[in-house]
This record gives C-alpha cells, sequence and structure tokens, in this order.
C-alpha cells in the first residue's frame, strides 16, 4: 500500500507579507525623550529592510501626548480604525508605557485588536498579544506603568504649583504668537502681527465670526496647521492676557487620578495672576478697550437691545419662497419674519416667529444632540473615517508621504535637542525649523489631496463640531451667541414653524417652533 503525502494548508498569511505598522511616542519635551522619539521612528522607517516576511504600513507618531487617555492621540486613533479596516497585521511599540499607561484603555484596546485578529508587539517586554498566556503578563506590566505614571503626575503637580506661586511656571503649549525658546515665551513676528490685526479690526466694529471667515478666506493657518478658523479661536485670542506679557495660572485643572481628566477651574481649585512673566505683544491700554468692547457687546446679546446685525442675520431662509428672514419689533418682542412677506404677504405665505422660540427650539436641538452624542455624531464619524480610509486602501503613494512626514518631524525634535543642548545657534535652528516646516506643510497638503478632500472636511467639521458639544453644560435653557455663531451654518423654515437646521458639517435637523 503506497503512503499518503501529506498537503500542507496554504494560508493568506503564506501567500502574503505581514502587514506591519509601528507606533511611537513620547509624553515630555526633554531633551531625552525627543532623542527617544526620533529613534523610535529611525528604528521604524528602517524596519521591513531586516525583516523580509513584513511589509512596512505606516509609522504612527503622537509627540508630545499624555500616554493616560488614548482618545488624546489622533495617530492611534487612525491607526485603530486602520485596523479596523483589516489594512493592519501586527502593531509594533517600544513598551506598553508607550501604548498606554491606563490599564482598563490598554487591555480593551490589545482585545479589540486580537478579535480583529492584529497583535501588538511590545519589544522592550516581549510580549505578543496573539501569543497564549500574554495577557497576564500585560496587565501586569501596564499596571506599573499606571502606577508609574500617576506618581510622576502628582510629583509633577506639587512642582507646577510651586511655579504659579512664584510666577515661574511656563506652560509648554505657547500661545499663536508666541514660540518657546528656552523654556521662555518669545514674540513670534509672523503670527503676532496677525494677533495685533485681530485686536485692530475688532476695534473698529468686525465680529469675532467676520474675522474668523475673512482669516479661513486668506488661508492663513491657525496655530495647528488648519486653515479654518472659528469665531471661539478668534476670542480666546482676543482675550488671551498672555499677549501683554502676563499669566493667569490654572484656567483648567485636571483630577489627580488616570486618565487625568482636565475641567475647566470654576473656583475648584486656586487660581494664580502673574504680571510680566515675559515680553508683552500688545500694548495693556488696546487689551483693555478689547475687554470692555467684548464685555459690552455680550451685554447687548443678552438683552436684546438693538444691533444692525444679529447672530440671526443672514442664516434663515423661507422655505416656501427661498428669501431670507428680517429681524422686526412687534409689540415690544423681537421677531423673524421672510424678507418678501414683510414687503407684501401676497409675496409668501409664510408668517413671523419669535426669536424666543427660534432660540428655545435651537437650545433643544443641542441638548439632543449633546445627550446622543456618541450615537449620532460618533456614527457619523466611524462612517466617513471607514470611507477615508476605503479611499486610502493599497494607496503606496499616501504611506509613502506619511513616511517622509515622520522623518521629517524626527528632524526638527533633532533641532530642538541641539539647539537645548546649546549645539545650535537660534538664528540657525530657527531657520531650519521654518524650512523643515514648510516642507511638512507641502507634505501634509499632497497627503491631504491624495484623498477625498470633500469628505475629509466633512469629517473634520463634524469632529469640531463634537468637540464643541462637549463643552456645552447641558442641558442648555437657550442657546447663546457664541455657540449659535460656532455651530448653526442654516436655518430653514416653513409657514407651519417646522425648521430645519443645518450645523456644522453639514448635518440637518428638524425641530418645530
Amino acid at each position: 500500500m503506497s503512503r499518503a503525502k501529506l498537503i500542507s494548508p496554504i494560508t493568506k498569511q503564506g501567500l502574503q507579507k505581514k502587514r506591519v505598522a509601528a507606533y511611537c511616542r513620547v509624553s515630555s519635551n526633554s531633551a531625552d525623550q525627543l532623542n527617544s522619539y526620533a529613534n523610535q521612528i529611525r528604528v521604524y522607517t528602517k524596519l521591513p529592510n531586516s525583516k523580509q516576511e513584513w511589509q512596512m504600513v505606516e509609522i504612527f507618531a503622537d509627540e508630545g501626548l499624555s500616554g493616560t487617555k488614548a482618545d488624546n492621540r489622533d495617530e492611534f486613533q487612525r491607526m485603530i480604525h486602520m485596523c479596523e479596516l483589516h489594512q493592519i497585521d501586527l502593531i509594533i511599540t517600544k513598551s506598553v508605557a508607550r501604548f498606554a499607561r491606563n490599564v482598563k484603555e490598554s487591555l480593551e484596546y490589545v482585545r479589540k485588536l486580537k478579535l480583529l485578529g492584529v497583535g501588538v508587539q511590545f519589544e522592550k517586554e516581549g510580549i505578543n498579544t496573539l501569543a497564549m498566556g500574554d495577557e497576564m503578563l500585560l496587565n501586569t506590566f501596564t499596571a506599573i506603568a499606571q502606577e508609574e505614571s500617576q506618581a510622576i503626575s502628582q510629583n509633577q503637580r506639587l512642582s507646577i504649583v510651586k511655579r504659579m506661586e512664584l510666577g515661574e511656571y511656563v506652560d509648554s503649549n505657547a500661545p499663536y504668537g508666541y514660540r518657546l525658546e528656552n523654556k521662555v515665551l518669545a514674540i513670534y513676528e509672523p503670527e503676532a502681527k496677525i494677533v495685533r490685526w485681530i485686536y485692530h479690526i475688532y476695534l473698529q466694529g468686525w465680529s469675532t465670526s467676520e474675522i474668523a471667515r475673512q482669516m479661513t478666506e486668506q488661508g492663513i493657518p491657525t496655530k495647528s496647521g488648519k486653515e479654518t478658523w472659528t469665531s471661539a479661536k478668534i476670542k480666546y485670542i482676543l482675550t488671551n492676557e498672555r499677549y501683554i506679557g502676563d499669566c493667569n495660572y490654572q484656567k483648567t485643572y485636571r483630577d489627580t487620578t488616570v486618565p487625568f481628566r482636565q475641567f475647566k477651574n470654576r473656583g475648584q481649585e486656586d487660581m494664580y495672576y502673574a504680571k510680566g512673566t515675559h515680553t508683552p505683544l500688545l500694548d495693556r491700554d488696546i487689551f483693555n478697550k478689547v475687554q470692555a468692547l467684548l464685555e459690552k457687546r455680550q451685554k447687548q446679546f443678552n438683552q436684546t437691545e438693538s444691533l444692525n446685525v444679529y447672530p440671526l442675520t443672514s442664516r434663515i431662509r423661507c422655505a416656501e419662497c427661498g428669501s431670507i428672514y428680517r429681524r422686526k419689533i412687534r409689540n415690544g418682542v423681537p421677531k423673524w419674519v421672510c424678507k418678501n412677506h414683510l414687503e407684501d404677504s401676497k409675496l409668501c405665505p409664510s408668517n413671523y416667529f419669535s426669536e424666543a422660540r427660534i432660540y428655545d427650539a435651537l437650545a433643544s436641538m443641542i441638548n439632543k444632540l449633546r445627550f446622543g452624542e456618541e450615537d449620532i455624531l460618533g456614527q457619523v464619524i466611524s462612517k466617513l473615517e471607514a470611507a477615508t480610509l476605503e479611499y486610502k486602501r493599497n494607496n503606496k503613494a499616501a504611506g509613502a508621504v506619511s513616511q517622509s512626514i515622520a522623518e521629517i518631524n524626527a528632524k526638527i525634535l533633532m533641532l530642538d535637542q541641539l539647539r537645548a543642548k546649546g549645539y545650535l545657534a537660534p538664528e540657525v535652528h530657527q531657520a531650519q525649523t521654518i524650512e523643515l516646516r514648510s516642507q511638512l506643510g507641502k507634505l501634509k497638503s499632497e497627503r491631504s489631496d491624495l484623498f477625498e478632500t470633500r469628505i475629509l472636511g466633512m469629517l473634520e467639521d463634524v469632529k469640531k463640531l463634537r468637540t464643541l458639544l462637549q463643552e456645552v453644560e447641558a442641558p442648555l435653557e437657550t442657546i447663546n451667541e457664541q455657540l449659535l455663531l460656532d455651530v448653526v451654518k442654516e436655518l430653514v423654515i416653513t409657514k407651519k414653524g417646522e425648521m430645519s437646521v443645518t450645523v456644522l458639517g453639514n448635518l440637518t435637523f428638524q425641530e418645530q417652533l
């Protein structure tokens, strides 16, 4: 009898290279951490050459961010979504502490990835999450990392508070118009002149929304490099005391346990106001005039005093004839009515609607979105991200651009390190950094051009909407001017009072007046 021949199964893994992603992160601006970050990028860039069975998909890098909460890391979240679309088979990272320091979130992501068939390889600890028994080890190492993170945070907190009391603390996040040089806020003139211009035209009568619209149209980049300005960003600039050389410490605070959530300080913690901590960008008199004007305009809005321009101006359109609505005072009550109906009721059958009813309906819509945020906006964001990543699938050009971005980030960090150690003159550091950031901007623009720009723009707007809603202390009784200007794009009202509200991201919701 002839012997049977064994035919081994041909697996998908046997036919294709393992698609590998690398994740690196630093949580400090110290020279050692920056050096570590740059080294991680260099190692992972060269990795495909040493592993023939691996195909490097992309290097994901979050710089200067805390690892205590994964939601704060954009690149980390983008990597997870690519895993969900089955574009990654393995994630490699330096250590458990680089992946996350929150035990709960770390295990949640590891288990989620495991169900997707994606392993995580922690180089320092020698753990591969797809291996049997490694989850217990991961649990132990992550718990240790979390305890270390919490202890470090407590010690740093005590040190920061002491420096706040002495007026010596310098936030690592320099405001628009400044740069940090040797832990000192230094004026960055290309942005400083824009700040001065904002203050100047606001005093001339421009609104925050008009300024934001003008800056967006001119293509002026924000501090983060984006081209979309909002009324909230302009108002933040107009109220920031750091432009007159002062610092109001601890406007926000964090709780003392993981994941170290941040809250607005409404008296829960001490605040510290220090004068003359750095070079002022603005004259104090101009700053004070702007604060007085901001307060005056807010009072005018709250009291619905007579103004030429209102938050709802040019935002309401008639469903019956397509004309815009105008504001009129009837029996002492502010109301809105179709322009054609106002001129001649025979031209349009629409009706008058009280401003208060419109505001109440908008507040009701905001409350629904706020409480149903995950179910409504979360689903929209997931679908848009899936569409974006589907477009990116098998796009080698986009991957090459992303790798180039990671390499330039590494060069910038190395320049910062050399400058901090005194090996590089400030003017040389500034010139080379500007050149690299210019290259970085072009590459990011190129990467954006590789994707469906309309979807990406909508995705950015919906994420912005979610961020704005998360800041709302619901439930709202009525909508305020700032929120209306930032969120609402258009209202369409029928003669029966059925109102369609189009918000940021071009999402439309229905409310009844």
